[in-house]
């Protein structure tokens, strides 16, 4: 099969040249309108044996055309997203048709294409995950600086270790309102690190351990209240919204964030986050049960929002049948209204009953 001129001008092969015209056809019409996942399934194979023929100017308008379509087929976007760099770009960079595992495959494949991950407009926290396990600071700015990126507590560690030298991974990391605690503790610390360092060059005469212990105290502080504060904002904006519910109680509770489910209990008791924080605090069995009474939790949602508490260290923890028990008896003695009188009265500092 002649693949060339005499005049040494190359030529695709025959084959090449028609399997690319057919795959430039199948991709317009893909694109054309919204077609049933059905359909999507009955032409990815054909679109996707094309492509393997086709020349690779080919393969990246086809690359370019399906990268904005989110009913692309799924296996042809998936193999060009692992073609040549230049024509796996736009894929990595936009295409919503790429699933986590292929994302955090496609990572694994060179510092390049991590780059053009971190520009999507949305990225979950185990993409990220994948990516900042490399520890490199381009890509860490580029996650730091994209908000569509959830940089989650997994990620912690590579932050603080790629931040210690670079103020401007701490400056962006530091900027992001949406900051998970673990990340923020961790380049924080770092920055407190030099705080502390820059004091004992400029006062040698202070203790060590003192001014090491004094920074941390004043980290630990300002971090908190820090959390506390968006914690409230958040929970401020659900409830603004009409989409604050028992759930989200239960799954920050679950989930280890004390700060949204103090505010969450707050404002679907009508309690005040530091009073629902002081009844918790006197009786953690009773006070947790009024308030998901209050919130018309379920008996079996009131035992899984005090186990929850219990795995956080805020209350003592119970065997299941004597917290399920603990719960019938509550529920039975109290009415909702009933409860929420009794909460309050807790809060205030008072008894329960």
């Amino acid at each position: 099969m002649a693949t060339g001129r005499s005049d040494g001008e190359f030529r695709p092969p025959a084959d090449a040249i028609r399997a690319g015209r057919k795959a430039l056809d199948i991709s317009h019409l893909c694109t054309l309108a919204p077609l049933p996942e059905s359909a999507i399934r009955e032409i990815d194979p054909a679109l996707t044996g094309l492509l393997q023929q086709a020349e690779g100017a080919v393969r990246l308008q086809v690359a370019r055309r399906l990268a904005d379509c989110s009913w692309a087929p799924r296996e042809a976007v998936r193999m060009l997203a692992f073609d040549d760099l230049k024509i796996a770009e736009p894929l990595l960079k936009r295409s919503p048709r790429l699933d986590d595992e292929a994302l955090v495959e496609a990572a694994g494949l060179g510092r390049e294409r991590r780059l053009l991950i971190a520009e999507r407009s949305a990225i979950s926290r185990t993409v990220v995950s994948a990516i900042t396990a490399y520890r490199e600071t381009e890509c860490l700015t580029a996650l730091a600086e994209n908000p569509g990126a959830e940089l989650g507590p997994a990620s912690a560690s590579d932050f603080a270790a790629a931040a210690r030298g670079d103020e401007v991974l701490q400056t962006r990391l530091a900027q992001r309102s949406d900051l998970d605690p673990a990340i923020a503790r961790a380049v924080f610390a770092v920055a407190a690190a030099h705080v502390k360092d820059m004091l004992a060059a400029a006062m040698p005469e202070l203790d060590p351990a003192r001014l090491a212990a004094a920074v941390e105290d004043g980290l630990e502080a300002a971090l908190d209240a820090g959390e506390d504060d968006a914690a409230q904002s958040l929970v401020s904006s659900l409830m603004a919204r009409g989409a604050l519910t028992k759930a989200d109680v239960l799954r920050a509770a679950r989930g280890g964030r004390a700060d949204i489910a103090d505010h969450a209990v707050a404002r679907l008791t009508g309690l005040p986050s530091s009073d629902w924080r002081r009844a918790l605090g006197r009786s953690p069995l009773r006070t947790t049960i009024m308030a998901a009474r209050t919130m018309a939790m379920t008996l079996d949602e009131a035992a899984a929002l005090y186990a929850a508490l219990a795995d956080s260290g805020r209350a003592h923890p119970l065997p299941p049948d004597a917290l399920a028990q603990a719960c019938r008896e509550i529920y039975t003695g109290f009415a909702r209204d009933d409860a929420r009188r009794a909460l309050h009265r807790m809060g205030a500092g008072a008894s329960i009953h």
